[in-house]
């Protein structure tokens, strides 16, 4: 689901994947007695946050690329769920949530600050093959930028760890 970067960043932060986590978490009091069920959610998870990384990695287009990590980080969350973990799950969908709106956000002031450099196409202001200097063109994006990807890999004195 593609969108203005504001409307990218509520949508893929925190409402509509949101939703899917929160309804297994909300039924997990019925699938935690049956150990099929929760191997098949673990399984799901593990299969789903390993896509969603390879198809991150493959992408050029800079929102693209935070959508599928959204979907690797869906994951996780699913993965945590089929352990029984029901509270690393629900944190992880909150911090991601904060951490991913960041992204989002950066994101946006990033291609803004591309489209008078290379035209107001989102083929060429979205490819991350063209940016560079962030550090010299827009340091405190670039360091919000930076803030927010190291939270979300889990780096200790973040939110995400």
């Amino acid at each position: 689901m593609e969108g203005p970067t504001p409307i990218s960043a509520l949508i893929h932060a925190a409402t509509m994947v949101a939703a899917g986590i929160f309804l297994i978490a909300r039924l997990l009091p019925l699938f935690i007695s049956l150990p099929l069920i929760m191997s098949f959610i673990s399984l799901i998870g593990t299969l789903t946050l390993f896509l969603g990384a390879t198809l991150a990695l493959a992408q050029r287009d800079i929102k693209r690329s935070l959508a599928y990590s959204t979907m690797s980080q869906l994951g996780y969350m699913m993965l945590a769920l089929g352990i029984g973990s029901y509270q690393a799950a629900l944190f992880h969908l909150i911090t991601h949530a904060y951490s991913k709106a960041l992204l989002f956000l950066g994101s946006g002031s990033v291609i803004h600050s591309m489209e008078p450099l290379v035209g107001y196409s989102p083929d060429k202001s979205q490819n991350m093959v063209l940016m560079g200097g962030l550090r010299k063109y827009i340091p405190i994006t670039r360091t919000c930028f930076l803030w927010g990807t190291l939270s979300l890999c889990g780096i200790p004195p973040l939110a995400c760890f």
